[in-house]
Protein backbone atom coordinates (compact mmCIF):
# COMPACT_ATOMS: atom_id res chain seq x y z
CA UNK A 1 0.00 0.00 0.00
CA UNK A 2 2.93 2.30 0.79
CA UNK A 3 4.06 1.94 -2.88
CA UNK A 4 0.49 3.20 -4.09
CA UNK A 5 1.27 6.02 -1.62
CA UNK A 6 4.21 7.41 -3.08
CA UNK A 7 2.85 6.59 -6.70
CA UNK A 8 0.51 9.29 -5.92
CA UNK A 9 2.33 11.80 -4.54
CA UNK A 10 4.92 11.83 -6.76
CA UNK A 11 1.69 12.02 -9.68
CA UNK A 12 0.25 15.08 -7.56
CA UNK A 13 3.87 16.43 -7.26
CA UNK A 14 4.22 15.98 -11.00
CA UNK A 15 0.79 17.26 -13.14
CA UNK A 16 -1.79 18.22 -9.94
CA UNK A 17 0.27 20.08 -7.78
CA UNK A 18 2.94 21.56 -10.28
CA UNK A 19 4.72 24.22 -8.54
CA UNK A 20 5.36 26.34 -11.06
CA UNK A 21 2.04 26.27 -13.18
CA UNK A 22 -0.82 25.40 -10.92
CA UNK A 23 1.21 26.33 -7.01
CA UNK A 24 3.15 29.56 -9.11
CA UNK A 25 5.67 28.70 -6.31
CA UNK A 26 8.88 28.45 -8.63
CA UNK A 27 8.37 31.31 -10.85
CA UNK A 28 11.32 33.27 -9.33
CA UNK A 29 14.27 31.73 -11.15
CA UNK A 30 16.90 33.27 -13.21
CA UNK A 31 15.01 34.99 -16.36
CA UNK A 32 17.18 33.24 -18.49
CA UNK A 33 16.38 29.29 -17.90
CA UNK A 34 13.07 30.89 -20.03
CA UNK A 35 15.17 31.59 -22.58
CA UNK A 36 17.07 28.57 -23.82
CA UNK A 37 16.88 24.65 -22.80
CA UNK A 38 20.25 24.46 -21.70
CA UNK A 39 19.74 27.21 -18.99
CA UNK A 40 16.46 25.54 -17.98
CA UNK A 41 17.91 22.19 -17.64
CA UNK A 42 20.53 23.79 -15.20
CA UNK A 43 18.16 25.82 -13.23
CA UNK A 44 15.71 23.25 -13.05
CA UNK A 45 18.20 20.11 -11.79
CA UNK A 46 19.59 23.04 -9.43
CA UNK A 47 16.26 23.54 -7.64
CA UNK A 48 15.25 19.91 -7.78
CA UNK A 49 18.42 19.16 -6.29
CA UNK A 50 17.84 22.38 -3.62
CA UNK A 51 14.62 20.87 -2.90
CA UNK A 52 15.06 17.28 -2.43
CA UNK A 53 18.10 18.37 0.13
CA UNK A 54 16.21 20.71 1.92
CA UNK A 55 13.43 18.95 2.43
CA UNK A 56 15.55 16.13 4.37
CA UNK A 57 16.76 18.44 6.60
CA UNK A 58 13.42 20.13 7.49
CA UNK A 59 11.61 16.72 7.57
CA UNK A 60 14.23 15.68 10.10
CA UNK A 61 13.70 19.19 12.24
CA UNK A 62 10.29 19.03 11.50
CA UNK A 63 9.63 15.35 12.91
CA UNK A 64 12.65 15.28 15.68
CA UNK A 65 12.58 18.60 17.28
CA UNK A 66 9.56 20.79 16.25
CA UNK A 67 6.78 18.42 16.60
CA UNK A 68 8.35 16.77 19.47
CA UNK A 69 8.40 20.26 21.66
CA UNK A 70 5.45 21.56 19.98
CA UNK A 71 7.00 24.35 18.24
CA UNK A 72 5.18 23.93 15.10
CA UNK A 73 4.79 27.41 14.86
CA UNK A 74 8.25 28.19 14.38
CA UNK A 75 8.11 26.09 10.74
CA UNK A 76 8.45 28.99 8.99
CA UNK A 77 11.38 30.78 10.34
CA UNK A 78 13.28 27.17 10.85
CA UNK A 79 12.32 26.49 7.67
CA UNK A 80 13.54 29.51 5.89
CA UNK A 81 16.67 29.03 7.70
CA UNK A 82 17.05 25.64 6.67
CA UNK A 83 16.60 26.29 3.27
CA UNK A 84 19.52 28.91 2.98
CA UNK A 85 21.75 26.98 5.02
CA UNK A 86 21.45 24.23 2.48
CA UNK A 87 21.69 25.87 -0.26
CA UNK A 88 25.31 27.57 1.54
CA UNK A 89 26.25 23.85 1.93
CA UNK A 90 25.69 23.01 -1.62
CA UNK A 91 27.71 25.50 -2.98
CA UNK A 92 29.87 24.80 -0.82
CA UNK A 93 30.05 21.50 -2.26
CA UNK A 94 30.04 22.71 -6.16
CA UNK A 95 33.23 24.40 -4.84
CA UNK A 96 35.04 21.01 -4.57
CA UNK A 97 34.35 19.95 -8.41
CA UNK A 98 35.49 23.45 -10.52
CA UNK A 99 34.21 22.46 -13.08
CA UNK A 100 30.60 21.83 -11.41
CA UNK A 101 31.07 24.96 -9.87
CA UNK A 102 30.91 26.98 -12.96
CA UNK A 103 28.41 25.87 -14.27
CA UNK A 104 25.92 25.75 -11.75
CA UNK A 105 26.98 28.70 -9.52
CA UNK A 106 24.71 31.35 -10.53
CA UNK A 107 22.02 28.66 -10.68
CA UNK A 108 22.12 28.11 -7.16
CA UNK A 109 22.06 31.84 -6.66
CA UNK A 110 18.75 32.15 -7.87
CA UNK A 111 17.77 28.47 -6.19
CA UNK A 112 18.60 30.22 -2.73
CA UNK A 113 15.69 32.96 -3.46
CA UNK A 114 13.36 30.62 -5.19
CA UNK A 115 10.02 29.57 -2.95
CA UNK A 116 9.56 26.02 -4.19
CA UNK A 117 12.47 24.86 -2.28
CA UNK A 118 10.82 26.53 0.73
CA UNK A 119 7.40 26.03 -0.40
CA UNK A 120 7.90 22.02 -0.72
CA UNK A 121 9.38 21.85 2.56
CA UNK A 122 6.31 23.82 3.86
CA UNK A 123 3.50 21.46 2.02
CA UNK A 124 5.45 18.27 3.16
CA UNK A 125 5.06 19.30 6.53
CA UNK A 126 2.06 20.78 6.61
CA UNK A 127 0.80 17.14 5.28
CA UNK A 128 2.15 14.88 7.23
CA UNK A 129 4.47 13.15 4.66
CA UNK A 130 6.95 10.37 5.49
CA UNK A 131 10.32 10.48 5.05
CA UNK A 132 9.69 8.99 1.39
CA UNK A 133 6.34 10.28 0.81
CA UNK A 134 8.44 13.84 1.43
CA UNK A 135 11.18 12.75 -0.60
CA UNK A 136 9.39 12.13 -3.62
CA UNK A 137 7.20 14.79 -3.60
CA UNK A 138 10.57 17.00 -3.39
CA UNK A 139 12.08 14.95 -6.01
CA UNK A 140 8.98 15.13 -8.06
CA UNK A 141 7.98 18.42 -7.61
CA UNK A 142 11.84 19.74 -8.94
CA UNK A 143 11.63 17.29 -11.85
CA UNK A 144 8.24 19.24 -12.94
CA UNK A 145 9.58 22.52 -12.34
CA UNK A 146 12.48 21.49 -14.77
CA UNK A 147 9.94 19.73 -17.41
CA UNK A 148 7.77 22.88 -17.34
CA UNK A 149 10.93 24.95 -17.90
CA UNK A 150 12.33 22.86 -19.92
CA UNK A 151 8.88 22.86 -22.34
CA UNK A 152 8.84 26.81 -21.85
CA UNK A 153 12.03 27.73 -23.20
CA UNK A 154 11.76 24.82 -25.92
CA UNK A 155 8.25 26.61 -27.10
CA UNK A 156 9.62 29.77 -26.66
CA UNK A 157 12.80 28.84 -28.81
CA UNK A 158 9.98 27.83 -31.66
CA UNK A 159 7.75 30.31 -31.34
CA UNK A 160 10.84 32.87 -32.36
CA UNK A 161 11.69 30.91 -35.18
CA UNK A 162 8.08 30.98 -36.54
CA UNK A 163 5.74 34.04 -37.99
CA UNK A 164 3.34 35.90 -35.27
CA UNK A 165 1.04 38.06 -35.48
CA UNK A 166 2.51 41.71 -34.59
CA UNK A 167 0.14 42.16 -31.97
CA UNK A 168 1.46 39.01 -30.45
CA UNK A 169 5.02 39.23 -30.48
CA UNK A 170 6.98 39.38 -27.42
CA UNK A 171 5.42 39.23 -23.62
CA UNK A 172 1.33 38.37 -25.33
CA UNK A 173 2.62 35.69 -27.23
CA UNK A 174 4.80 34.08 -24.02
CA UNK A 175 1.60 34.95 -21.44
CA UNK A 176 -0.24 32.98 -24.15
CA UNK A 177 1.59 30.23 -24.30
CA UNK A 178 2.04 29.90 -20.30
CA UNK A 179 -1.69 30.06 -19.77
CA UNK A 180 -1.88 27.35 -22.50
CA UNK A 181 0.73 25.46 -20.31
CA UNK A 182 -1.71 25.77 -17.18
CA UNK A 183 -4.59 24.80 -18.58
CA UNK A 184 -3.20 21.75 -19.85
CA UNK A 185 -2.18 20.57 -16.43
CA UNK A 186 -6.13 21.54 -15.02
CA UNK A 187 -7.41 18.62 -16.19
CA UNK A 188 -4.85 16.70 -13.97
CA UNK A 189 -6.22 18.53 -10.75
CA UNK A 190 -7.30 16.80 -7.86
CA UNK A 191 -5.48 13.45 -9.31
CA UNK A 192 -4.76 11.34 -6.20
CA UNK A 193 -3.56 7.74 -5.43
CA UNK A 194 -4.75 6.62 -2.25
Amino acid sequence: MDSVQLAGVALAALLSENFILVNCLGIGTRVEAFHSTTAARRTGLSLTLAMVVTVFFTWCVDFLVLRHFGWVYLRTLVFSLIALLTVFLLRKAARLWPELSHRIDADLASVSTNCAVLGAAYLAAQRSYTLSQALTFALCGGLGVLVVLMSYAGLREEISLTSCPRPFRGPAIEMVTAGLMALALVGFYGLHLS
